[in-house]
């Protein structure tokens, strides 16, 4: 009397959990992530199942482990992905991932997909049909290599958002950026984590700014 119905739990299960993979495995085709980061969009209950789902897709071949971070206290996190993360500092990747997961933007592109191949940007935002470049600086290049990378784009047509380590290097690279003082904004990793819609965008001269929400009217800034 029982087994058609719990059948059918089943096979809804069943087609639950198979979409809850083809999730994984596209939001894994662009970002590196950890077992909590899954938890924190809603994938998972738990970091223990996620990172158990992770590892058997790992097992399949489907994504791939990439390496491990210690970013807070206590023991390093797996990081999984469906491609090989550029350079050698894979923290930085992950917090690149932590930042894009807060935009609410249409399409993001990064790594291997990005278009731009002169500049390379972290990674290319779409929002309302606005492109924007996404550059988070982790405070290991200097100054006069981030000037040199300033200089890629002077004369850039969109904006640049310069997201850094803290208030005193966003302040650092700002009296730095005359040279494309007309498409670049700053902030912290903090406030960009926290806010990124919100006016935590600082320009050349230090004014505020708000990014968009995607959806959302230009022209109802809501008092701001």
């Amino acid at each position: 009397m029982n087994f058609p119905l719990a059948f059918g739990r089943s096979r809804e299960s069943t087609a639950s959990a198979r979409l809850r993979d083809a999730r994984i495995e596209w939001l894994l085709g662009t970002h590196p992530v950890t077992a909590e980061m899954l938890v924190s969009i809603g994938l998972f209950p738990t970091r223990a199942k996620a990172l158990k789902r992770l590892r058997r897709l790992a097992a399949r071949q489907r994504i791939r482990l990439v390496g491990s971070v210690g970013r807070k206290c206590g023991r390093p996190e797996h990081v999984f992905c469906r491609f090989r993360p550029k350079g050698n500092d894979l923290r930085h990747e992950v917090e690149l991932t932590e930042l894009c997961l807060r935009l609410d933007a249409a399409r993001i592109l990064r790594g291997p997909h990005a278009t731009d191949r002169q500049i390379r940007p972290d990674a290319e935002v779409w929002i309302n049909g606005q492109l924007y470049y996404l550059e988070l600086d982790r405070g290991t290049m200097s100054y006069a290599q981030i000037v040199g990378r300033f200089r890629l784009y002077a004369g850039f047509p969109h904006f640049v958002l310069w997201v850094c380590a803290g208030a005193e290097r966003r302040d650092g690279l700002r009296a730095r950026a005359e040279r494309i003082r007309t498409c670049a904004l700053f902030t912290t990793f903090a406030e960009a984590v926290s806010s990124p819609h919100a006016a935590v965008w600082l320009d050349y001269q230090g004014g505020t700014a708000v990014l968009p929400r995607e959806g959302e009217d230009p022209w109802d800034t809501g008092g701001r």
